[in-house]
């Protein structure tokens, strides 16, 4: 009796999760087909194929929507940022890193782009920008002032340094946003950034 009680709990559980997932999923595709801006409730709600009601028992608004869809990408760069580092060597571990950061852009474009475009008349969303990009690039700075400490780099400013790198990720990244590649092309993008920045910073002799 316990356990058909139990599982009885949980129907309404996987019903709300399910509703809930299948609209966020939905304003994903709305957010990519039309743009975040001129999106609506509705246009969400059909592609959803849920009522407006349902969609309020979730979400406060648009704007609530994409809130919980970019904590969801903040908890995916925390995830991330925890997994442990495999014995390679630094220009490895680099290309690695800018993988990564590719893969994310790459395949989270909707959710970005959507937040771009909140981000001009939001400042709430810019702040949300800002906490992505830091805790994306937090790890590619810190090899680098490591490896300066070390003596293994030019030298060189390391402040200017680093937000001239990532200034230069971000800027493809935006690239990738707009125009998402196959995953052969972003590793070759990878290889090329890791290049660059390898040769531009690093000692040959390191």
């Amino acid at each position: 009796m316990k356990m058909a009680k139990s599982q009885e709990t949980t129907k309404p559980d996987r019903r709300r999760t399910v509703n809930q997932d299948q609209i966020m999923m939905s304003a994903m595709e709305v957010f990519s087909e039309i743009g975040y801006m001129k999106s609506t409730v509705k246009d969400i709600t059909t592609k959803a194929n849920v009522g407006h009601g349902t969609f309020y028992h979730y979400f406060k608004n648009k704007n609530h929507l994409l809130d919980r869809l970019v904590d969801e990408l903040l908890e995916k760069v925390d995830k991330d940022a925890q997994t442990k580092a495999l014995s390679v060597n630094l220009y490895e571990a680099m290309r690695m890193e800018a993988q990564k950061i590719l893969d994310f852009y790459n395949q989270n474009s909707g959710v970005l782009l959507a937040l771009k475009e909140a981000m001009m008349v939001d400042q709430h969303f810019k702040e949300k920008w800002l906490k992505i990009s830091e805790r994306l690039f937090r790890r590619i700075e810190r090899d680098i002032k490591g490896s300066m400490k070390k003596g293994y780099c030019h030298n060189m400013n390391i402040d200017v340094t680093i937000r001239a790198l990532a200034c230069m990720f971000e800027g493809y990244c935006h690239h990738l946003m707009r125009q998402p590649t196959s995953q052969m092309e972003t590793q070759k993008a990878a290889e090329s950034l890791t290049d660059l920045c390898y040769k531009a910073v690093f000692k040959l002799e390191a």
